[in-house]
């Protein structure tokens, strides 16, 4: 009986889309998957690559709250990205830092958790697409 009321329950909750939607405007941790990356350099064109060539982390864990990027390269180093700059506007949250001799800049779809992250020194860049949810 007590499983019956609670499925009732349940279906009597509001169905709206935005009920349930998960927002990323960094008020929760959120972990991103990455799914396509290209790396790109002055006079070549932009050529896919992989999360083992590059020994990037294939999931970033991200704190607003406690401004890091944390994640683990396929090669077991770690990753600890301090992030430097937190902007919300348009419906987007944007992170920049500086790791090493890499600046970075990420924009996340505060409504469905797309994520662009592109890294980039003076020689070269990096562009990595891909998708975020809720920690």
């Amino acid at each position: 009986m007590k499983i019956m009321v609670l499925a009732a329950a349940a279906l009597a909750l509001p169905l709206s889309p935005g009920g349930f939607a998960a927002t990323f405007d960094g008020s929760q941790p959120i972990i991103c998957a990455t799914f396509e990356l290209l790396e790109c350099e002055p006079g070549l064109r932009c050529e896919e690559e992989t999360v083992d060539n590059l020994d990037a982390p294939q999931f970033l864990q991200i704190s607003v709250q406690d401004k890091i990027i944390t994640a683990t390269r396929p090669s077991g180093a770690a990753v600890n990205a301090k992030i430097d700059l937190v902007r919300n506007a348009e419906g987007q949250m944007f992170l920049q830092g500086i790791e090493k001799m890499w600046g970075w800049s990420m924009a996340i779809n505060e409504a469905k958790g797309n994520m662009t992250l592109a890294i980039h020194d003076d020689a070269s860049s990096f562009a990595i697409f891909g998708a975020c949810t809720p920690r």
